[in-house]
């Protein structure tokens, strides 16, 4: 609406309450990857020798990190790209590396959503008949497919192949090759073993072709799927963080009664004993290997969604006071734990089909064969262990929900980081019928690019966007922030904008633990997280080999199509800052908070009363929020915007003369920006505190 020749827009949100902000940064940071990568970094590292870096990186970079992100994101109330510009300009490009992370998750994490809710549609088919993934009998099954079940049915001495049983003569004489009979293909080890669930799942599901060249039309059933997922994904958001804050009230809880469900029940099965031992049982000579730290490093700021911007945007709709360490207490010891509980109900179910497929091996070489990481173990090894139990279809069922929730409450955080930045550039689009445009056409975008994904090469292009926008683009955000931040910014000020924010230790208990900043919190920002990261970094790059999906090993052009994708994240941080050298004369102005640089306060018009304060020169340059107008103020303390001028102005105190100017300039780094947050546009930043 117009008021005086003025737009007026609508104030930016906030949560509804506290819970809604802990209950989404947790459903945010425990995601698909705590229930299918974990584990099996644990069984691939040494068991629990592993957990060793993996607390040792949480400490020391994950609790860091995090608590830096809230608390900037809390302290501005802005979204990432706007925060570092006004922070510190030359530096705007760490925002632009996460929203150009965040799009990339985006796209192909809706896909992994859109799989789950194929596979749940898929056993209902289980309630009035077998499940699709069961045999071995279907036209998509090729002679490589094996049923154990099927098999133990043949009777001594009779060949088991492609899911019928074969007397020695018949065996003898049938030809598979037209060099090789039933008897020879399976007596002498050239039959390549792939169950019928792996079938299913490469050959009827993804229709995969045999590498990356080998590009086709999308495939219909996952494109409806996908549209199904951006409806999902789009009716949550619809409303912004008032309608995602209540819908994790459901999406961050209930995976953890299936969870637990889950994990009672596999440990319950003949076989679950191996696949805890090759989960905990700890081999310590591996840790002298580089790789166990590279993966631990990996799987903290994945899991964690560290260097995504997410956190900051989630903490950006927090009031100004909230207790963040209590919430990055919250938020990161329960996706550790979440971690651990999904180890011990993977694996006791891996353990169970391995020893069901391969009893004739040792345990921990039959259980290595299953513990795949990814999509392989969600989509072929955990189905196809659930098919053997009775009624099936219903511990499908309660799988795959239990995927679609833990994946939607993370792809929400993603999708908003791109749709609070957009909004936040562009105020204006606050309102409903406007934001509803904004949240469809992003859904729209996405699913659009998704589209290469239901291809037959799609899961070859996630893999490739996985590994190389979801790795080094994270680690190399967040140590460009850390560094930022301590040394550019200054930790000194830092810690005291989050004493601004959180006050006083509210009992003895915060005061034991260093509340609002102890001396590890800077610490670790000045020196133990950057050289933690930085060596990270390093190993990554020693370490780099050509990328791989199972056996398959992708031609040279794919990594360079990786390290493209890769250099669109990263290269805003050195871009952005050469732009800014090259277009500004005074340098210094670039490493310096801008002037609007603070909590995101906007003025309002209202009735002013003018006084006659100045602040001296020096006052005005050492000033915490640049130069600081002439005041004016109301009778309600608000910030207000003279209608006939650009001044602004702040609440001042009785107590506070106009004359002393030791004191109002103290008067105005204690409460510059207390009092009520409104909304208003075209607002002069030259102008702004």
């Amino acid at each position: 609406m117009e008021k005086d020749g003025t737009t007026v827009v609508k104030e930016r949100e906030k949560w509804g309450n506290k819970l809604d902000f802990i209950l989404s940064c947790l459903g945010y940071a425990v995601g698909l990857g705590n229930v299918w990568r974990f584990p099996y970094l644990c069984g691939r590292n040494g068991g629990a020798a592993f957990l060793i870096p993996y607390f040792l990186v949480m400490i020391f970079a994950g609790f860091p990190v995090f608590y830096l992100e809230l608390a900037l994101g809390q302290y501005t109330s802005l979204t990432p790209h706007l925060l570092y510009r006004r922070m510190s300009p030359i530096f705007t490009g760490i925002g632009y590396t996460m929203i150009a992370v965040s799009v990339y998750t985006g796209i192909y994490y809706n896909m992994i959503i859109a799989w789950s809710l194929y596979y749940f549609g898929a056993s209902f088919q289980g309630i009035s008949g077998d499940l699709p993934w069961r045999f071995c009998n279907n036209t998509w099954n090729t002679d490589e497919c094996y049923d154990d079940k099927r098999e133990k049915e043949c009777s001594i001495g009779e060949y088991y192949f492609k899911g019928d049983c074969y007397n020695e003569t018949v065996a003898n004489t049938m030809r598979v090759k037209p060099e090789q009979t039933i008897a020879q293909f399976v007596r002498n080890g050239t039959w390549q073993r792939e169950t019928a669930a792996q079938q299913y799942n490469k050959y009827y599901v993804l229709n995969e072709a045999a590498g990356i060249e080998g590009i086709g039309w999308p495939k219909v059933d996952l494109v409806y799927a996908l549209i199904g997922a951006w409806i999902l994904v789009f009716l949550c958001l619809v409303k912004g963080v008032k309608s995602s804050g209540k819908v994790v009230y459901f999406t961050a809880t209930f995976p953890y009664v299936l969870l637990i469900i889950l994990c009672v029940r596999g440990n319950l099965l003949p076989g679950a004993g191996d696949g805890i031992e090759f989960f905990i049982v700890p081999n310590m000579s591996i840790l002298a290997s580089s790789q166990p730290w590279i993966d631990a490093a990996q799987q903290i700021f994945f899991s964690l969604s560290l260097g995504g911007g997410g956190l900051t945007t989630l903490a950006s709709y927090n009031e100004f006071n909230n207790n963040l360490m209590r919430d990055t207490l919250i938020v990161v010891l329960g996706n550790s734990a979440t971690s651990i509980l999904a180890g011990f109900t993977i694996f006791p179910i891996i353990g169970y089909i391995a020893k069901a497929v391969y009893p004739e091996k040792s345990a921990r070489e039959r259980v290595s064969i299953f513990a795949k990481s990814g999509t392989t173990l969600a989509f072929v090894a955990y189905p196809d262990a659930l098919d053997r139990l009775p009624a099936p279809w219903v511990w499908c069922l309660l799988f795959f929900f239990m995927l679609i929730l833990l994946g939607i409450d993370s792809q929400l955080v993603i999708v908003e980081v791109l749709i609070t930045a957009i909004v936040d550039q562009f105020p204006q689009l606050r309102k409903f019928r406007k934001k509803i445009i904004v949240v469809f056409s992003v859904c729209l975008m996405s699913f659009t690019f998704g589209l290469l994904l239901t291809t037959p090469i799609g899961t070859y292009i996630l893999t490739l966007v996985d590994t190389y926008a979801g790795g080094i683009p994270l680690l190399i955000a967040c140590l460009v922030e850390v560094m930022m931040v301590a040394y550019v910014y200054g930790y000194k000020r830092f810690i005291g904008n989050i004493k601004e924010m959180m006050g006083k230790p509210p009992n003895r208990v915060w005061k034991l633990l260093g509340y609002p900043v102890n001396p590890f919190w800077w610490l670790c920002w000045i020196a133990i997280t950057p050289v933690l990261l930085f060596a990270t970094l390093i190993m990554n790059f020693v370490n780099h080999s050509r990328t791989t999906m199972g056996s398959y090993t992708f031609p040279i052009w794919a990594d360079i199509v990786g390290w493209s994708i890769t250099l669109s994240c990263v290269l805003w941080i050195p871009g952005v800052a050469i732009y800014r050298v090259c277009t500004t004369r005074n340098w210094k102005k670039l490493i310096r908070p801008t002037d609007n640089w603070g909590r995101d306060r906007q003025p309002v018009d209202c009735p002013v009363y003018k006084t006659d304060l100045e602040l001296t020169a020096k006052e005005l340059r050492d000033g915490p929020f640049g130069q600081i107008n002439p005041a004016l103020t109301n009778d309600n303390g608000e910030i207000c915007k003279d209608r006939n001028s650009s001044l602004y102005s702040v609440p001042l105190s009785n107590s506070v003369h106009p004359a002393d100017s030791d004191n109002l300039r103290k008067y105005h780094q204690q409460h510059a920006y207390d009092g009520p947050l409104v909304d208003s546009p075209q607002e002069p930043t030259s102008q702004r505190f």
